[in-house]
């Protein structure tokens, strides 16, 4: 038992978790433009993802010299597994998504810098999500329809929502020179306004083509899941249950 939960623990806190969220995410954008799936596309990013947020994760104790490199050599080789993966599905990637890629790495690398400025957290994170899993499977086409306009704002409301709860309980930890959402303007207001962009994310569904149950399945859960959150929730509500929305998101839309 032990054993399993020190594997279960070990694939959150190496952010495999976090990373087939954001690889459904890329999918669910390929299955609702009916847009051709590029493997290397999604697996990359996938990869990415790992790299990326171990980056994001552990940059503060690395440059602390709080970061015990014995303690997590799993952790790290991991990363280094993930970032010759990646580089390898990066260069089978046409000329246009690298140059894109790069870009939005660009925008992931210096957030650390920017942290600082709370409020605004939310929103760069939703950006760089959205950037990443709603507009690369874009890049390709000739031009971006209606639909997959929609597709983007959706991305970008839903995808604040759910970092509402990390938000709430972040707020315990976060310096309070920081101005979240939460240490602004307390956390029922936070949880209003998580829940409201809802509204729009659902309401933008009756524009497209082809109108989708799944996103309306996405919009309750999330709402519950911003709802019930408390500073008594342990990490697993966040790190596990909520980051867990995009690969149910994903299985509703492809089974329903």
């Amino acid at each position: 038992m032990r054993l399993l939960k020190a594997l279960f623990d070990f694939y959150i806190q190496s952010s495999v978790h976090v990373a087939l969220a954001i690889y459904a995410l890329v999918r669910i954008t390929e299955v609702s433009l009916r847009l051709p799936a590029i493997e290397s596309v999604s697996v990359m990013v996938f990869y990415g993802t790992i790299v990326g947020y171990n980056f994001l994760k552990f940059f503060k104790p690395f440059q602390n010299g709080n970061f015990d490199f014995k303690k997590n050599r799993f952790l790290i080789g991991l990363t280094f597994f993930s970032l010759i993966a990646s580089i390898y599905y990066f260069i089978q990637l046409p000329n246009s998504i690298q140059i894109y890629i790069i870009k939005i790495g660009l925008w992931v690398v210096i957030y650390p810098f920017f942290r600082k400025f709370g409020f605004l957290k939310l929103f760069w994170v939703s950006f760089c999500v959205t950037g990443i899993t709603a507009y690369t499977p874009l890049i390709l086409e000739n031009e971006i329809k209606v639909s997959g306009i929609i597709v983007l704002i959706q991305r970008f409301l839903i995808v604040i929502s759910l970092l509402v709860p990390f938000e709430i309980l972040d707020s315990q930890i976060d310096d309070d020179s920081m101005k979240t959402l939460p240490q602004r303007f307390g956390i029922f207001t936070t949880k209003g306004f998580g829940i409201v962009l809802l509204l729009p994310f659902m309401g933008l569904e009756f524009f497209k083509e082809n109108i989708e149950i799944a996103t309306f399945v996405i919009a309750i859960i999330t709402a519950f899941f911003i709802g019930f959150t408390t500073l008594k929730r342990d990490t697993y509500y966040t790190s596990f249950w909520v980051e867990s929305v995009p690969i149910l998101w994903w299985l509703v839309l492809v089974y329903t």
